[in-house]
Protein backbone atom coordinates (compact mmCIF):
# COMPACT_ATOMS: atom_id res chain seq x y z
CA UNK A 1 0.00 0.00 0.00
CA UNK A 2 1.02 3.62 -0.44
CA UNK A 3 1.62 5.69 2.72
CA UNK A 4 -1.20 8.19 2.00
CA UNK A 5 -3.96 8.65 -0.62
CA UNK A 6 -2.20 11.69 -2.09
CA UNK A 7 1.22 11.76 -3.74
CA UNK A 8 2.70 15.16 -4.48
CA UNK A 9 5.68 15.06 -6.83
CA UNK A 10 7.72 18.19 -6.22
CA UNK A 11 10.32 19.79 -8.46
CA UNK A 12 12.15 22.89 -7.25
CA UNK A 13 13.50 25.49 -9.70
CA UNK A 14 17.03 26.65 -8.84
CA UNK A 15 18.60 29.68 -10.51
CA UNK A 16 22.23 30.72 -10.37
CA UNK A 17 21.66 34.40 -9.58
CA UNK A 18 25.37 35.14 -9.34
CA UNK A 19 26.89 33.45 -12.38
CA UNK A 20 27.08 36.68 -14.42
CA UNK A 21 29.39 38.19 -11.82
CA UNK A 22 31.47 35.08 -11.31
CA UNK A 23 29.81 33.96 -8.08
CA UNK A 24 27.95 30.67 -7.85
CA UNK A 25 24.79 31.43 -5.91
CA UNK A 26 21.96 28.99 -6.49
CA UNK A 27 18.63 30.20 -5.16
CA UNK A 28 15.14 28.71 -5.46
CA UNK A 29 12.94 30.90 -7.63
CA UNK A 30 9.99 28.57 -8.04
CA UNK A 31 8.54 25.09 -7.97
CA UNK A 32 6.07 22.85 -9.72
CA UNK A 33 4.00 20.01 -8.36
CA UNK A 34 2.03 17.14 -9.82
CA UNK A 35 -0.52 15.89 -7.31
CA UNK A 36 -2.17 12.48 -7.65
CA UNK A 37 -5.07 11.73 -5.31
CA UNK A 38 -6.62 8.27 -5.01
CA UNK A 39 -10.40 8.37 -4.63
CA UNK A 40 -11.79 4.86 -4.74
CA UNK A 41 -11.06 3.39 -8.17
CA UNK A 42 -10.22 6.81 -9.61
CA UNK A 43 -7.06 8.94 -9.53
CA UNK A 44 -7.32 12.71 -9.81
CA UNK A 45 -4.31 14.68 -11.06
CA UNK A 46 -3.45 18.37 -10.77
CA UNK A 47 -0.44 20.20 -12.17
CA UNK A 48 0.57 23.62 -10.89
CA UNK A 49 3.61 25.87 -10.67
CA UNK A 50 4.78 29.03 -8.95
CA UNK A 51 7.69 31.09 -10.28
CA UNK A 52 8.89 34.18 -8.45
CA UNK A 53 9.74 37.35 -10.33
CA UNK A 54 12.75 39.33 -9.10
CA UNK A 55 10.49 41.75 -7.21
CA UNK A 56 8.36 39.08 -5.52
CA UNK A 57 8.83 38.32 -1.83
CA UNK A 58 10.17 34.84 -1.10
CA UNK A 59 7.19 34.26 1.22
CA UNK A 60 5.08 33.89 -1.93
CA UNK A 61 6.88 30.67 -2.84
CA UNK A 62 6.88 29.32 0.71
CA UNK A 63 3.16 30.01 1.16
CA UNK A 64 2.46 28.28 -2.16
CA UNK A 65 4.49 25.23 -1.14
CA UNK A 66 2.68 25.10 2.21
CA UNK A 67 -0.65 24.60 0.41
CA UNK A 68 0.61 21.47 -1.31
CA UNK A 69 3.06 20.02 1.19
CA UNK A 70 1.85 20.80 4.71
CA UNK A 71 -1.12 18.43 4.76
CA UNK A 72 -1.43 15.25 6.77
CA UNK A 73 -2.75 13.22 3.81
CA UNK A 74 0.21 13.99 1.52
CA UNK A 75 3.23 11.89 0.66
CA UNK A 76 5.92 14.22 -0.66
CA UNK A 77 7.85 12.57 -3.47
CA UNK A 78 10.81 14.01 -5.29
CA UNK A 79 14.27 13.62 -6.66
CA UNK A 80 17.21 15.00 -4.66
CA UNK A 81 14.93 16.32 -1.92
CA UNK A 82 17.96 16.97 0.26
CA UNK A 83 19.18 19.47 -2.33
CA UNK A 84 15.73 21.10 -2.31
CA UNK A 85 15.92 21.47 1.46
CA UNK A 86 19.39 23.02 1.22
CA UNK A 87 18.18 25.52 -1.39
CA UNK A 88 15.07 26.55 0.53
CA UNK A 89 17.13 26.88 3.70
CA UNK A 90 18.95 29.79 2.03
CA UNK A 91 15.79 31.87 1.97
CA UNK A 92 15.41 34.47 4.74
CA UNK A 93 13.58 33.21 7.82
CA UNK A 94 13.31 29.59 6.64
CA UNK A 95 15.97 28.01 8.82
CA UNK A 96 14.62 24.52 9.56
CA UNK A 97 11.01 25.65 9.21
CA UNK A 98 8.14 23.12 9.40
CA UNK A 99 8.15 23.02 5.59
CA UNK A 100 11.85 22.14 5.48
CA UNK A 101 11.39 19.50 8.17
CA UNK A 102 8.58 17.96 6.11
CA UNK A 103 10.72 17.87 2.96
CA UNK A 104 13.55 16.30 4.94
CA UNK A 105 11.22 13.56 6.20
CA UNK A 106 11.24 14.88 9.77
CA UNK A 107 7.67 16.20 9.89
CA UNK A 108 4.20 14.67 10.06
CA UNK A 109 4.16 14.06 6.31
CA UNK A 110 5.68 11.06 4.56
CA UNK A 111 8.60 11.90 2.27
CA UNK A 112 9.94 9.71 -0.53
CA UNK A 113 13.30 10.74 -1.96
CA UNK A 114 13.74 8.68 -5.11
CA UNK A 115 17.34 9.75 -5.80
CA UNK A 116 19.36 7.05 -7.53
CA UNK A 117 23.05 6.55 -6.85
CA UNK A 118 26.01 5.33 -8.83
CA UNK A 119 28.40 3.97 -6.24
CA UNK A 120 28.70 6.70 -3.64
CA UNK A 121 27.63 9.51 -5.94
CA UNK A 122 24.02 10.61 -6.52
CA UNK A 123 22.78 10.46 -10.10
CA UNK A 124 21.60 13.88 -11.23
CA UNK A 125 17.99 14.44 -12.18
CA UNK A 126 18.90 14.92 -15.84
CA UNK A 127 21.01 11.74 -15.83
CA UNK A 128 18.22 9.75 -14.17
CA UNK A 129 15.72 10.94 -16.78
CA UNK A 130 18.12 10.12 -19.62
CA UNK A 131 18.78 6.64 -18.24
CA UNK A 132 15.04 6.03 -17.85
CA UNK A 133 14.10 7.45 -21.26
CA UNK A 134 11.98 10.17 -19.63
CA UNK A 135 11.65 13.68 -21.01
CA UNK A 136 12.96 16.53 -18.86
CA UNK A 137 13.46 20.22 -19.60
CA UNK A 138 16.76 21.31 -21.18
CA UNK A 139 18.93 23.32 -18.82
CA UNK A 140 19.93 26.65 -20.36
CA UNK A 141 21.22 28.74 -17.47
CA UNK A 142 21.79 31.87 -19.57
CA UNK A 143 18.29 31.85 -21.07
CA UNK A 144 16.64 31.16 -17.74
CA UNK A 145 18.56 33.96 -16.02
CA UNK A 146 17.83 36.46 -18.82
CA UNK A 147 14.12 35.58 -18.83
CA UNK A 148 13.92 35.82 -15.06
CA UNK A 149 15.63 39.24 -14.99
CA UNK A 150 12.99 40.47 -17.46
CA UNK A 151 10.24 39.00 -15.23
CA UNK A 152 9.30 36.73 -18.14
CA UNK A 153 8.64 33.55 -16.20
CA UNK A 154 6.56 31.68 -18.78
CA UNK A 155 9.48 29.57 -19.98
CA UNK A 156 10.57 28.85 -16.42
CA UNK A 157 7.04 27.76 -15.49
CA UNK A 158 6.82 25.48 -18.53
CA UNK A 159 10.20 23.89 -17.77
CA UNK A 160 9.23 23.43 -14.12
CA UNK A 161 6.00 21.67 -15.07
CA UNK A 162 7.80 19.43 -17.57
CA UNK A 163 10.22 18.47 -14.80
CA UNK A 164 7.44 17.93 -12.24
CA UNK A 165 5.82 15.46 -14.63
CA UNK A 166 9.21 13.82 -15.21
CA UNK A 167 9.66 13.58 -11.44
CA UNK A 168 6.31 11.83 -11.11
CA UNK A 169 7.23 9.36 -13.86
CA UNK A 170 10.53 8.63 -12.10
CA UNK A 171 8.77 8.21 -8.76
CA UNK A 172 6.17 5.81 -10.16
CA UNK A 173 8.82 3.76 -11.94
CA UNK A 174 11.08 3.48 -8.89
CA UNK A 175 8.17 2.76 -6.53
CA UNK A 176 7.20 -0.22 -8.66
CA UNK A 177 10.75 -1.55 -8.38
CA UNK A 178 11.38 -0.77 -4.73
CA UNK A 179 7.98 -1.73 -3.31
CA UNK A 180 6.64 -4.98 -4.82
CA UNK A 181 3.59 -4.87 -2.51
CA UNK A 182 2.49 -1.58 -4.06
CA UNK A 183 3.32 -2.63 -7.63
CA UNK A 184 -0.29 -3.26 -8.63
CA UNK A 185 -1.48 0.08 -7.25
CA UNK A 186 1.43 1.89 -8.86
CA UNK A 187 0.65 0.25 -12.19
CA UNK A 188 -2.97 1.39 -11.97
CA UNK A 189 -1.83 4.94 -11.13
CA UNK A 190 0.51 4.89 -14.13
CA UNK A 191 -2.38 3.87 -16.42
CA UNK A 192 -4.59 6.67 -15.06
CA UNK A 193 -1.68 9.09 -15.43
CA UNK A 194 -1.19 8.22 -19.10
CA UNK A 195 -4.90 8.79 -19.74
CA UNK A 196 -4.83 12.12 -17.88
CA UNK A 197 -1.81 13.28 -19.88
CA UNK A 198 -3.63 12.65 -23.15
CA UNK A 199 -6.51 14.92 -22.12
CA UNK A 200 -4.71 17.51 -19.99
CA UNK A 201 -4.76 21.08 -21.28
CA UNK A 202 -1.12 21.75 -20.39
CA UNK A 203 1.70 22.22 -22.90
CA UNK A 204 3.98 20.35 -20.48
CA UNK A 205 1.58 17.40 -20.45
CA UNK A 206 1.43 17.34 -24.23
CA UNK A 207 5.22 17.29 -24.36
CA UNK A 208 5.18 14.15 -22.21
CA UNK A 209 2.47 12.58 -24.37
CA UNK A 210 4.72 13.06 -27.39
CA UNK A 211 7.61 11.58 -25.38
CA UNK A 212 5.58 8.51 -24.43
CA UNK A 213 4.44 8.03 -28.04
CA UNK A 214 8.02 8.23 -29.27
CA UNK A 215 8.92 5.37 -26.93
CA UNK A 216 6.10 3.15 -28.19
CA UNK A 217 6.69 3.88 -31.90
Amino acid sequence: MLPTPTITALHLVPLDVGHHVGIERQMPVGAAVLTATLRGPHVHFALDSCILRPSDPTDTLMDWLDRYVMRDDVTIAGYQLNDAVALLDRLPGEEWSPLLRALAGCGQQHALDMTARSGEEPVTFQQACACSGILCAPVDANRRFADWMRSDVRGLAHDAEVDALATFRLVIRRLAVLNPIARGIVGAIADHFATWLEHADHPAAQAHVADLLSVTD
